[in-house]
């Protein structure tokens, strides 16, 4: 018997799951997020997978916030499978049981670590709705957070998320904030 491949390994766990494959990354769709497992391979280090997941709702109205800015889209955080097992970076490399290892990894851990980032209010806790203000080069955060609350008819709460930013944000960043400030409807004032 031949061992399997990374590919086929993981292929065989989340293809149950509802996933489909496209060379090394997987995806699916619940509801309006899409979800993506993809193999990273080095010659250095091997084979891991990392994880990540967007609201395409919430990135369809950040388009139109920022109609000015073609290249806009929401900037993805990918975690790596061995930061949800350990909570240190993992690799397999030479490892025959690898594949088998990489893949029963992922069975485990990709539940649990999706729906915790489904429903809008799980996403509004994960761009920071507990945080009163913004922290440094969270400008990305407070706008999809601002975009997250204004999807769950919290719209006063969005235009505050927006506002005293620090004098350390840059003018761009600013610039994109400003204008989703605006489409929300905002009050009109200082937002610093």
């Amino acid at each position: 018997m031949t061992r399997k491949s990374y590919v086929s390994a993981v292929d065989s766990v989340l293809k149950p799951m509802g996933f489909t494959r496209e060379g090394k990354e997987w995806s699916r769709r619940i509801g309006t997020v899409d979800e993506h497992v993809d193999l990273q391979v080095s010659s250095i280090a091997g084979t891991t997978a990392n994880l990540w997941s967007y609201d395409t709702a919430t990135s369809d109205l950040l388009k139109k916030a920022i109609p000015w800015k073609s290249d806009v889209g929401m900037v993805l955080s990918a975690w790596r499978i061995g930061t949800l097992m350990t909570g240190y970076d993992r690799w397999w490399k030479n490892d025959p049981n690898g594949p088998a290892e990489l893949a029963e990894a992922l069975g485990i851990h990709i539940p649990p670590f999706f729906e915790a980032r489904r429903s809008l209010e799980d996403q509004a806790r994960f761009f920071g709705r507990a945080e009163p203000r913004w922290k440094p080069g969270g400008a990305t955060t407070r706008i999809y957070l601002a975009l997250t609350l204004y999807r769950m008819g919290e719209l006063e709460e969005a235009c505050a998320v927006l506002q005293n930013p620090p004098k350390t944000t840059p003018a761009s960043w600013l610039a994109q904030a400003e204008s989703v400030r605006k489409w929300l409807g905002c009050p009109t004032g200082p937002s610093e």
